[in-house]
Parts: structure tokens; sequence; C-alpha cells
């Protein structure tokens, strides 16, 4: 495989010691959607759920787009409002990883330290290839598993009179919990994330085109790796600024190849659809662990902190793994 599963797999949870000792029940993570039409529909449910970690000290968040928080912060009047941080959506749901590692940071140096945190999310999904939509909904079911046992509440909302009918039913495979103004439900449709991972990756990989660069690689040979991708990244439109961060992704992945995986591999890189892309093949092994990578690393693991640097480094990662060994592709906006 790509090297990152040389100790035994394990789902990532997240680290959060920066949070004060919690009370009973208060590490149980709380992940909801909320449907919705009307704004009315959506006050009812979510209007209440906010003023419930007001009044519990909690630090409560929404991060929707300008007209949701003006909406919502006019529903709970000004003094309420007050104990509420509005974020926008725009910046926030930049990408999948870009969301996941955000949300650590911030919980982890500013909301769990007061408590429990209180989310209030609606993703941006205009606007997104197939791809990004993909990944989206990968990432609700990530979240499953990486705030597990965290004093953590999410409600995600979803606007079902503007948003494709797929993206609103797969809401209640990715949330374990339906929420409404009369309370939560379990969601009868819930699907294991474990499961719901694998259905996301049916989609094979398509081949890297004729014309994309190629080079393999092994022990001794990365400083001349590393000079060749910045050189592609450089004739393929990537910014100078940028190409640092690429560069070292990649390179990641190569050193845990040699250090750790099969020893040698591939790579190639080619522009494609305002995308600099680049595949990583290892014939080597087979990954194990589907959520690697989408926690913070614990302690000096050090195949978990690879692979979270790798995803932040990216746009997007896809990986498929077979007996046929393992092939990683990242994106990178050009």
């Amino acid at each position: 495989m790509i090297g990152f599963s040389a100790e035994p797999p394990a789902r990532p949870v997240a680290d959060h010691t920066a949070a004060p000792a919690p009370g009973e029940g208060a590490d149980v993570l709380v992940h909801q959607a909320l449907v919705y039409r009307t704004r009315r529909e959506l006050e009812l449910t979510a209007v209440p759920y906010l003023r419930a970690g007001c009044r519990g000290g909690e630090a409560v968040v929404v991060v929707a787009a300008p007209e949701v928080t003006a909406f919502l912060g006019g529903r709970l009047g000004a003094e309420t409002a007050s104990h509420v941080e509005f974020l926008d959506a725009g910046g926030w749901f930049g990408g999948p990883m870009h969301a996941l590692a955000t949300c650590f940071d911030r919980t982890r140096a500013d909301w769990w330290p007061r408590g429990r945190v209180r989310l209030l999310t609606e993703p941006v999904w205009t606007g997104r290839t197939a791809l990004e939509v993909r990944e989206w909904k990968r990432h609700e079911a990530i979240l499953n598993v990486a705030f597990a046992g965290t004093p953590t509440a999410i409600m995600c909302l979803y606007d079902a009179s503007a948003l494709p009918g797929h993206v609103v039913a797969d809401a209640s495979r990715t949330h374990p919990e339906l929420a409404g103004p009369d309370g939560s439900v379990p969601s009868a449709h819930f699907t294991d994330p474990a499961d719901f991972y694998d259905e996301c990756n049916t989609v094979p990989l398509s081949q890297p085109p004729a014309a994309a660069a190629c080079k393999a690689f092994s022990t001794g040979e990365l400083p001349a790796l590393r000079d060749f991708l910045a050189a592609e990244a450089g004739r393929l439109g990537l910014p100078g600024d940028r190409s640092l961060p690429f560069v070292l992704a990649v390179n990641e992945v190569a050193t845990n190849i040699i250090r750790e995986g099969g020893g040698r591999g591939a790579l190639w890189v080619w522009a494609e659809d305002g995308e600099l892309l680049c595949d990583v093949s290892d014939p080597g092994r087979v990954l194990t662990d589907r959520f690697l990578g989408y926690a913070p690393p614990h302690g000096r693991r050090r195949h978990e902190a690879a692979m979270w640097a790798v995803r932040r480094l990216c746009h997007i990662v896809e990986i498929r793994t077979g007996v046929d060994g393992t092939r990683l592709r990242m994106h990178v906006k050009l």
C-alpha cells in the first residue's frame, strides 16, 4: 500500500485534550440533519437548538450563508445572538478536508476549552463538481468517526427546496439522527460510515492521460523526484507560492512507500479541468484503514501524521486499494 498502515489500523478518534474534564454524557457526539423547505421550518427547529446551547453555556457556532445567519440572528434576538459565533459558509466550506481540519483547529483551540461545542452548519453544495459532491457526502459520514467521543453537537441544514434530491436523500444515510420541531428521531436509513465510505469508492479512478508526465522512484531518488514535481507544477500553471505544498504532499506519500510500503513506486502528473493532479501507485500492499488521515494524529504514529498532512495540503485525496496494490490521486486547484 502507500505505506501508511504499518501499525494496526484503527478508526481515528479526535483528541480533545484541550477540553476540560467533561461531565456525565458530555463526550457523546450528536450529529443530526435538519431537512427543511421554508424559513419557518428552519426557525422552528434551529432556533430552539441554538438557544438551548446558549442556556447551557456551550460554545455555540453557526456556519451558514449570510442571509441564513442574518435570519437566525434576528429570530434569536440581539441578546441571545451576542453569545453565538456566526461564520460565513463560503470561507469555511472551501473543500471537505479544509472544513474538517478547520473545525478541528477551532474546536481544540477555542471551543472545547469552554466545554461542549454546538454547531449549526449548512454545507455549500451548489457549484460543485460530481467528485466534490461525492466527497462532501463522504465528509458527512466521516464526521461520525472523526468526532466520536468528543463534546460536540452538530446539526447540518439541508434546504430540500433548493438541493438535488440525491443530496437530501443521503443526508438520512450520513446522519444518525433527523431533527425536527418536536425533537430528533433516529434515522432509519443511517448507514455505517465504513460502508458509506466504500460506496463512494465504487466509482473507479480514470487512467492518467497519455500526455501525463511519469516518473518511477525508489530509495535514494527523492531529491530528484522533488525537482521533477516542482518543474511539472510550474509547467502546468500552479502558482509558485502553492508549489511547495504540492511537492511536500507528494513527497510524503513517496517517502512512506519507500520506508513502509512496497519500497518503490511510480507517479503521473497532469492538469485537467482547472486542477493539478498527481497519481501515485504502490503495487506493494493493500490499505486497510479507510479513515486514515481524517483526524489529527495521536502521539507519534507517523502513518497518521503523514496522511493528515497530505490531506490538508490537497483539495481532495482519492484512494483506491485492492489486490493489485494502492493508487492515490491528489487534487490541487490551479
